[in-house]
């Protein structure tokens, strides 16, 4: 099953621990996009809700990662520039750009590859972790031991609310609720992109 298919079919999990389960939180701010995260381990799998403030496209953050991952976007809309390195430890080659929007969705299933995530206003994302790669790229880069702070339990509660919303509505839009509806008052294969290719 690839990583976007897995993402999709728990979507109605992930709403159901949202309205259930503890989510433990982190602030990453140390680097741009600044980034709220609630995270949560389901099974083999982490499920990160990420909220990412605007930022230039000269302070975003290029980095590859430490595990196949996939991701979805609910709301807001970001600049992503994608490159592939050759081996394990040289950076990349060119990138091309393209603008991600609700609801696209994309995975990332090979550790040479990197990219640069440049929000252009606020945005809502889903990002599913497979389990971290044995042997991952030399510039991986993680946020252990970084000594972050974990979001109030105010705003925690309230970004839990916001993805509940987001969430019913991605279900809403795929025509497979599943009898779920809104609890809150308030190598890379993609969909739904637009993309231009950049030298």
């Amino acid at each position: 099953m690839l990583m976007i298919q897995k993402l999709e079919s728990m979507v109605p999990d992930i709403i159901e621990s949202i309205r259930n389960d503890v989510w433990d939180s982190l602030i990453i701010n140390r680097r741009k996009p600044h980034t709220y995260r609630l995270f949560r381990q389901f099974g083999k799998h982490r499920v990160c809700l990420h909220k990412f403030e605007p930022c230039d496209e000269s302070d975003a953050f290029p980095h590859p990662h430490p595990w196949p991952g996939a991701f979805l976007v609910l709301a807001g809309e970001y600049r992503q520039f994608v490159g592939i390195s050759t081996s394990l430890n040289t950076l990349p080659g060119p990138y091309y750009q393209e603008i991600l929007r609700p609801y696209s969705i994309y995975e990332i299933t090979d550790r040479n590859i990197w990219h640069i995530v440049q929000p252009i206003k606020t945005t809502y994302t889903v990002m599913l972790n497979g389990e971290p790669w044995e042997n991952p790229h030399d510039e991986v880069r993680t946020t252990k031991g970084k000594d972050l702070e974990n979001m109030t339990p105010v705003d925690l509660e309230n970004h839990l609310k916001i993805f509940d919303n987001l969430l019913c509505d991605f279900l809403a839009v795929q025509g497979g609720t599943n009898g779920i509806t809104s609890g809150a008052t308030n190598d890379v294969n993609r969909s739904g992109n637009d993309f231009s290719h950049t030298p």
